[in-house]
């Protein structure tokens, strides 16, 4: 831990980010830890925090991925076609291409939206709404600005939709654990399911810039400036940025909504399980998103039901994710399949669809 913490106090300092004053004032916190990369933590009582991420070279992909979110944050913090997501992101301080490894600004005063919602409730309809008006923000940059970035964007649609593809990704999925060879049966045992996700990839129509990893915990909730009452939030962890359908960001918001309420309830059941509880919050977003992409009449119609395909595909990943290391799967990944499947079904749209798009309900 110390060579570590040594090595990246003087990176720090070779990037004039931290002076040698800052370090012997003996109000510093060093951290570290690891999920797929790297990743440290330099928090300050009485000076500027950075989160630092950097890619770690056993794991393969790590390089390329942390590359990509650098390229991001470097293109919001200098083009003008990104300028707009400034507000909605930490600002990246350095980058270092050789390594892999970025600098940013560490916000301090504020927690992931995944862990604030279990500790106080349901997230709010103006927190709802601010999520689905940063994904529009970066959905409506125009190609050609992305294309301008120089990432070689895979463009390829989420392994939930690959299950039937050669070679089979099946032994690698079912591979992870018991529980996962399970629910991957369960899913490929559900015609319904095996048409929702056959529609879905053969209409992904990857046209924008997405996030791919759309869920509360890649949102910070910050606390309110001085003069305002409403805290904002930042959209983090860009790793997985493709050039991909928007359908999907939304598909995944709405789940969001899902699968956090599924986790608080006691007894998970799909059968009385009910998805309307959070129908304001998740009215919010849908409407956030809409508005700020003018959508209406059929287009907006089309990409409904599209989304509420993707919604049902992101729990089915919810689900497998769930099963990771046991050997049963747990009742909440069988019931994310369950709801699945209710959402892939005929009814889906008539039953859920019109509901988002009611015009008396879709005010931000």
């Amino acid at each position: 831990m110390e060579p570590i913490a040594r090595n990246i106090i003087q990176t720090l300092e070779s990037q004039n980010l931290i002076s040698r004053t800052d370090i012997v004032n003996g109000s510093t916190v060093f951290l570290m830890g690891r999920q797929r990369n790297r990743f440290f933590v330099f928090k300050q009582l009485h000076g500027p925090s950075f989160f630092i991420k950097q890619a770690h070279e056993g794991e393969a992909g790590t390089f390329e991925s942390v590359t990509t979110e650098a390229k991001i944050y470097q293109a919001v913090a200098t083009k003008p076609a990104f300028a707009h997501l400034c507000a909605a992101m930490p600002r990246l301080l350095h980058f270092d291409p050789t390594t892999a490894s970025m600098t940013l600004e560490l916000i301090t005063d504020a927690e992931d939206l995944g862990t604030k919602s279990r500790r106080v409730g349901q997230i709010t309809p103006v927190q709802a709404a601010q999520m689905g008006v940063i994904a529009a923000g970066y959905h409506d940059i125009p190609h050609p600005e992305i294309a301008d970035l120089g990432i070689a964007f895979e463009e390829n649609p989420h392994w939930i939709f690959r299950l039937n593809e050669e070679p089979s990704p099946l032994p690698s999925l079912k591979g992870r654990s018991k529980a996962s060879a399970e629910i991957i049966d369960m899913i490929m045992g559900q015609p319904d399911l095996g048409k929702c996700l056959e529609r879905s990839k053969k209409d992904w129509n990857p046209r924008c810039l997405i996030h791919a990893d759309f869920k509360w915990e890649n949102f910070l909730c910050v606390s309110p400036a001085k003069d305002s009452k409403d805290e904002t939030l930042k959209i983090l962890d860009w790793e997985r940025a493709d050039i991909g359908d928007p359908a999907w960001d939304v598909g995944c918001g709405l789940a969001a909504f899902v699968i956090h309420r599924a986790m608080k309830a006691p007894i998970v059941d799909a059968e009385t399980f009910d998805m309307h509880q959070s129908f304001t919050e998740m009215r919010a977003f849908w409407a956030g998103y809409i508005n700020a992409r003018n959508m209406t009449g059929q287009d907006l119609e089309t990409f409904c039901v599209k989304s509420i395909d993707m919604m049902a595909a992101r729990l089915l990943v919810a689900a497998y994710e769930h099963c990771y290391g046991v050997d049963h799967a747990p009742p909440l990944a069988i019931t994310l399949v369950q709801l699945a499947k209710l959402l892939s079904g005929a009814q889906a749209y008539d039953v859920f669809g019109k509901m988002l798009l009611r015009p008396d309900r879709c005010a931000a």
